[in-house]
This record gives structure tokens, C-alpha cells and sequence, in this order.
């Protein structure tokens, strides 16, 4: 009886031991807010980018670089995907050749099943959350909102006069005259949307190679 208490001890200590030591891995794992934009760009790298075309490849990852940048300034827990997305866009504005906005079309949805699945795994003490997401139909309106303003931004360049007496009903008549049924119509954008120049001395080598890269697709490229 000695020995089976003695050893009954012993057993309960060893599983203490281990509940220990697998509270302390699991603390060991976790990692701070400031690094969860690496942890996701690299997750979504190496799980999404073997499928993807390289001009896509570079394309989501500014925009994910970009849209992290955004979620994550703040402190934010919980992040809307819609709002966050359309910060984004706002941000790109011009800078981003139409093309790139029809890669985006093209691949939200399928990041947006990425960030979904990924972001509350992030291995934080209190977990993300995403909220507000897209859709099909959401995608096309934050789209083509945001080209309808590129198209204007390049119409009145850097006129401050001009842009500030721009309406909002201005915005959505050149914004409907984009889409077509329930897409956009890259061909229309592509007649009203200034090409992309960058100067070699501001930008570098792979945003110039990147951008490069997009002008060369047309609309053929995007029907579907």
C-alpha cells in the first residue's frame, strides 16, 4: 500500500508536471500584436501562393501588406473587411493601374476565405476576429466606386478646385456607368482610367517591374 500511494503521488506530480509544460509551450507560442501582419502574410504565402500567377502573386501581397497595415494600426481586435478593404483602395488610389483592380476582383473572395479561416488562429492571448464581410456584390461596389474616383483623379489631377467641388452624385453616376448588369466592365474602365507612370528615380525596381506587369493585360484578359 506504501508503494501504491507512493507511486499514486509520484503519477500525480508527473501530470502536473506536463499540464505545466503544456501551458508554458502554449505561452511560449504566442506572439505579439506587432508581429501578426508577418504572421499572415507568411501564412497566406505559403498556402496560396503556389496557385497563383506571379502578377497576382505581387498584387495580393501590396494589398494584404497594405490592408494589415490598416487593420493593425489601431490595436484593433475585431476587423471589418469591408471598411478595411475600402481604406484600402482609398489608399492605392491611382497608384494602383486599373488591372490591379481587376485582380483584386478576381482573388477577394478567395483571401477573404484565407482571412476568415487564419485570423482567429493567430496565436494571440485574445484572439482576432474578422466581421462586415464581402461579397460578390460588395466587391463590385467598392471596386467601381473607387475607379469611378481614380477616373476623376485623373481628369483633374492635381486641381485641388476642381476635386473639391466633385459631389458624391457625380462619384456614383460615373461609378454606375462602370458596371454593367452585375460586374464591371473592364473595357469601359479601361478607356477612362489613365494608365500608371511611375518614375524610376521615385519607385523602386520591383514596383516598376510590377506595374510593368499589369499594364501589359487588357480587358480581354478579365472576361470571364
Amino acid at each position: 500500500m506504501v508503494k501504491q500511494g507512493h507511486y499514486a503521488k509520484a503519477s500525480r506530480q508527473k501530470k502536473l508536471r506536463q499540464l505545466k509544460q503544456r501551458h508554458q509551450v502554449h505561452a511560449d507560442r504566442t506572439i505579439d500584436y506587432a508581429a501578426v501582419s508577418e504572421f499572415l502574410l507568411v501564412r497566406y504565402h505559403l498556402t496560396q501562393a503556389k496557385r497563383q500567377r506571379p502578377v497576382m502573386r505581387k498584387t495580393m501581397q501590396r494589398f494584404m501588406t497594405q490592408w494589415l497595415a490598416e487593420a493593425t494600426a489601431n490595436g484593433a481586435l475585431s476587423w471589418s473587411v469591408t471598411t478595411i478593404t475600402k481604406q484600402t483602395l482609398q489608399q492605392f488610389n491611382r497608384q494602383l493601374p486599373w488591372q490591379g483592380y481587376a485582380l483584386l476582383q478576381q482573388e477577394l473572395l478567395a483571401w477573404q476565405a484565407f482571412m476568415v479561416k487564419e485570423v482567429p488562429a493567430v496565436p494571440l492571448d485574445e484572439r482576432l476576429q474578422v466581421t462586415d464581410l464581402l461579397t460578390t456584390a460588395t466587391i463590385t461596389t467598392v471596386i467601381s466606386e473607387q475607379l469611378a474616383i481614380n477616373t476623376l483623379l485623373g481628369m483633374f489631377g492635381d486641381n485641388q478646385a476642381k476635386l473639391a467641388q466633385v459631389t458624391t452624385a457625380q462619384v456614383q453616376q460615373l461609378q454606375a456607368g462602370l458596371v454593367t448588369a452585375t460586374t464591371i466592365d473592364w473595357t469601359k474602365v479601361a478607356s477612362l482610367v489613365a494608365p500608371v507612370t511611375l518614375s524610376a528615380d521615385t519607385q523602386a525596381a520591383s514596383m516598376q517591374t510590377w506595374v510593368a506587369q499589369l499594364n501589359e493585360l487588357t480587358p480581354n484578359d478579365f472576361i470571364s
